[in-house]
């Protein structure tokens, strides 16, 4: 028979071994908290970290795809005379210079569209018929802070950049994407006649008020109560407004413009042909409703002039150089437009035959005041402004052709 304290002896075990699982297991959670805590911290440290390694890397690769298409750029101005080694040396230079590894570097067309492999760096042969970019793909490896701990000791940063060689200025015509008009708007409505609204193309000035040919902001809903209507002046005498960019008359200037750069500012000579003839042509780019914002309505780019002289004067020259005019004229043989920057304008409808009603009726604003035989209006949306030195404009581009080129970043 047991006694007491024998019985108390058998049934304290338990008790014991309990505790001592509740203890292991609270060690356990803990271990597995301070994983998570780690893991938790370490995502925080490191990711900020990976985040700097990328925009290195971005960098990187943006450096090694402009060294490449530097070299490019020679090539086609005809500086030197380049090889496909030299833009290997140049990419692969660049990638020491900003500590990244290069990864591939490839030629591409104006569009960025990949053509073949940059050769290597002793190869004496042309740069790739066609090239005018380069895409540059560059990465870093880089060790982690605490990732270790939950098995990522490293990360890699890997990024592409293509650069491409393109026009600088206004590009025309169309082919080269540019699409602009042979025709010149006046700055302000003071130098042009037929209209009674005093008016000055330039920024929005932010009253959020749409006033007459404000530069509408980029998400701006294009309706009937901002569109403009942007007067042609007279031709009394010959041709004011319509320009002479060398592509044949005026109808062929609208259909198929040629290929060139026009530097902002610059100074550019009237058309003297038949000033009526495009109206079809210009419709020929819009939708079929007016005042409302169509796909079928295309953006041109269209110069604005705030000065004219009937000689011609170097693209850099000031209004002031013009001394046999002291103010703008209406005379239009032969006479040169000062171009002080361009505009972006989605065309809505065109009226060019004279005495065009439409452009002292609704829709748009400023109104036209008995236009009688002027040039009659464009309508349209002003979207965009050229200043100098102007944009770069993608397109095929031949060694030596005439034109100023700058280096784009298109991906």
């Amino acid at each position: 028979m047991q006694s007491g304290t024998e019985r108390n002896r058998l049934v304290t075990p338990p008790k014991t071994l309990g505790a001592r699982s509740e203890r292991g297991q609270t060690l356990i959670i803990t271990a597995l908290g301070m994983v998570i805590l780690i893991a938790l911290v370490g995502l925080v440290i490191d990711g900020g970290h990976a985040w700097g390694k990328l925009r290195q890397t971005q960098n990187g690769s943006d450096s090694v795809a402009k060294a490449g298409a530097v070299v490019i750029q020679h090539m086609l101005a005809e500086i030197g005379s380049p090889t496909d080694g030299d833009v290997c040396q140049a990419v692969e230079g660049a990638a020491d210079v900003n500590d990244v590894e290069l990864v591939t570097a490839e030629y591409t067309n104006a569009y960025g569209t990949v053509l073949g492999p940059v050769g290597p760096c002793s190869s004496g042969a042309s740069i790739m018929a066609g090239a005018q970019g380069v895409k540059a793909t560059t990465r870093q490896v880089f060790d982690t802070f605490l990732g270790g701990v939950v098995g990522i000791p490293t990360f890699t940063a890997q990024t592409d950049t293509t650069a491409v060689v393109g026009a600088e200025q206004i590009v025309c015509p169309a082919a080269a994407g540019c699409g602009a008009l042979p025709v010149t708007f006046p700055q302000s409505g003071e130098i042009c006649d037929n209209t009674e609204a005093e008016f000055t193309i330039a920024e929005d000035n932010g009253d959020l008020v749409y006033d007459p040919y404000e530069l509408l902001e980029e998400g701006t809903v294009l309706n009937a109560s901002n569109l403009a209507i942007i007067p042609l002046c007279p031709d009394n005498p010959g041709s004011v407004g319509w320009l002479d960019f060398g592509c044949g008359n005026l109808a062929e200037h609208i259909e198929n413009p040629c290929n060139g750069s026009i530097p902002i500012p610059s100074w550019e000579q009237t058309h003297t042909g038949n000033i009526n003839c495009c109206e079809g042509e210009l419709e020929a780019k819009t939708g079929s409703l007016v005042g409302v914002a169509e796909d079928e309505d295309q953006v041109v780019a269209i110069p604005i002039h705030d000065f004219t002289c009937n000689v011609d004067l170097a693209d850099d020259a000031p209004t002031t150089a013009c001394s046999s005019y002291p103010d703008w004229s209406g005379e239009g043989n032969n006479n040169f437009f000062h171009m002080n920057f361009w505009i972006g304008f989605k065309l809505d409808e065109a009226n060019t035959s004279g005495s065009d009603t439409p452009c002292e009726s609704d829709p748009g604003t400023p109104k036209m005041v008995n236009p009688g035989g002027g040039l009659g209006c464009l309508k349209g949306w002003i979207i965009d402004r050229y200043d100098s030195p102007g944009s770069i404009e993608l397109g095929p581009i031949n060694p030596g052709d005439p034109v100023t080129t700058g280096i784009v970043l298109i991906e």
